[in-house]
This record gives C-alpha cells, structure tokens and sequence, in this order.
C-alpha cells in the first residue's frame, strides 16, 4: 500500500473511530443525562459540521507529505491555488497574500522537517481555533480573555481542531515519528 494511501485511509478510519466514540457518548449525555446536545465541545451533531470535520481530518492526515513531490502536494496546491483565486476574486487581498504566504512555507524546509515536527501538529490545527474569533471578533471581549463569549468563540473551533490534531497525529504515527509502530520499525530496520 503507498504511503498516500496509507495516510488518507489512516486519517479516515482513526477520526471515524474517535467520532462513533464522541457521538455516542455525546448521545448518552443528552439521552440519559439531559444535558444540552452542544454539551461535548469535541463534536458536533450537525450534518455540515460533521462533514467538515471528516475532510479536515483526512487532509490533515495528508498535510505532513505537502513538503515534497507527491499526490498530497498535488492536493494541497490545488486547493490553495483555487482558494486564492476565490480570495481575491471577492476583494480579500490581505487574506489572500497571507494565504499564499503560509503556502510557500512547506517548500522551504526539508522532507520530514518541521511538517512532521510534533509542535506543528499541535500548533497548526489551532487555525482552526482561530478561524472562528477572527470571522466574529465584533463578539470578542478584549478586557478580558477568558469571558464567556470568547470561551464560546474557541468552542466553535474545537471539533475542527479535534479532527485535525486526530489526523496530523495519525500521519506522525503511521511515519513511526509520534509513536513508532511496527510497520515503521520494520520500514525503518529495513532501511539501516
């Protein structure tokens, strides 16, 4: 099996796998417990949302391989190419430079450099924590960080962060870079 194949239906099983896990328990709350259905900040029950959530997730088990020639590369720069296209086609020119810088960064490090680094699978998901304060920032309290509506704005993100993180970490995984499995020992015994 290649490798990209390997990361994209490694991405889908361990996030569809964490999602049966939320809903249920998710289920189980509002069912047994009477809690509100927005009571797991990890998912959410909505239908477009949830949709979201899967294709982040198995993109983001692709990201990682965006720093060399491959089909994720391929992926990835056309969707950046088609999503600046948009961008400045509605005016955002600001968004759209920064968006095209951000795209140049993988091409500047080194297969399996800082893309594959453990920091970057943390830190790069929280765009999706971002994403939302910045779109309502009329909502943002500035006085003070932790109030309530700021706390709701980053709960807006979290199940897309959820699903990136669950798919960055499986790709790191599968590399035998966040946790060596067998098939990376062995690739990596082969390889020495």
């Amino acid at each position: 099996m290649s490798m990209f194949r390997e990361h994209w239906i490694g991405g889908l099983v361990v996030y569809t796998s964490f999602f049966a896990i939320s809903l249920a328990t998710t289920l189980i709350g509002i069912f047994a417990f009477r809690l509100p259905t927005d009571w797991n900040p990890t998912v959410s029950v909505e239908p477009l949302k949830i949709a979201a959530c899967f294709a982040i997730g198995v993109l983001s088990g692709l990201w990682p391989d965006v720093d060399t020639k491959s089909k994720s590369q391929q992926i990835f720069y056309r969707l950046f190419l088609l999503s600046n296209i948009v961008l400045i086609y509605k005016g955002y020119y600001a968004i759209s430079a920064f968006f095209g810088l951000f795209a140049m960064l993988p091409l500047i490090g080194n297969h399996r450099g800082w893309t594959h680094s453990k920091l970057t699978m943390l830190l790069l998901p929280a765009v999706f924590l971002i994403l939302p304060i910045y779109f309502q920032r009329d909502q943002l309290d500035q006085n003070e960080l932790l109030a309530a509506q700021n706390l709701v704005l980053l709960k807006d993100g979290l199940p897309f962060y959820t699903a990136s993180l669950i798919g960055y970490a499986t790709h790191l995984h599968l590399d035998g870079i966040l946790l060596q499995s067998r098939k990376a020992q062995r690739r990596q015994a082969r390889a020495g």
